[in-house]
C-alpha cells in the first residue's frame, strides 16, 4: 500500500508564476523528505530550494539547459531531483514557448542524476508511472482553490 496524503495549500506565490507551485509547497516537501542536501529542478521555472535548469533564461536559472539532456551534470549527484514539467503540448506551447516534453528522456535523466537511495519527485495533474530503478514511496495529492485542477505529486526513491 502506497501512502497517500492531501495538502490543501494556498495558489498562487506571490510572484504569481504561471506554472509555478503553490504556496509553502516546495518548503513541505522539503521537510517531508528530510531537508536534503542537494536539490534540483530540472524544469526549473520559479522554484526557491536547489538548483533550477531552465529552457528559458527570464527566470534566472542555475542554468540553461533542456531537462532531457542534462549531460553536464555527473551521474548519482543529487539528493531530490524535482519534476514539474509542463503537463501537456498545449500548455508547454502556451506557457513557454517551447516543444512538448518527453516524459520517458527527463525521467530517465532524473534518474541518472539522482544518487542511490535519493528522491525522485514527479509532480503532475496525473499519476505517473514508476521510473525504472526506483520504488514508489508515497503521493500526495495537491488541492489549491476551486475551479483549479488538482496535482498528484509521486514521490519515488532510486534503489
Amino acid at each position: 500500500m502506497i501512502p497517500t496524503e492531501t495538502w490543501v495549500l494556498p495558489r498562487p506565490r506571490k510572484n504569481k508564476y504561471r506554472g509555478g507551485f503553490p504556496l509553502h509547497f516546495e518548503k513541505k516537501l522539503y521537510r517531508l523528505l528530510d531537508e536534503p542536501e542537494k536539490v534540483i529542478h530540472p524544469f526549473g521555472g520559479a522554484a526557491e530550494i536547489g538548483d533550477r535548469v531552465d529552457l528559458v533564461g527570464g527566470t534566472n536559472p542555475t542554468w540553461v539547459g533542456d531537462a532531457h539532456d542534462l549531460n553536464w551534470i555527473d551521474d548519482n549527484s543529487y539528493d531530490l531531483v524535482i519534476l514539474d514539467p509542463p503537463y501537456d503540448k498545449q500548455q508547454s506551447y502556451e506557457l513557454y514557448g517551447t516543444p512538448k516534453p518527453r516524459y520517458k528522456e527527463y525521467v530517465k535523466e532524473a534518474v541518472r542524476i539522482c544518487k542511490v537511495g535519493g528522491w525522485v519527485v514527479i509532480y503532475h495533474w496525473v499519476m505517473t508511472p514508476r521510473p525504472d530503478g526506483c520504488k514508489f514511496e508515497r503521493r500526495i495529492v495537491i488541492l489549491t482553490r476551486v475551479w483549479h485542477r488538482p496535482r498528484v505529486c509521486c514521490i519515488y526513491r532510486k534503489e
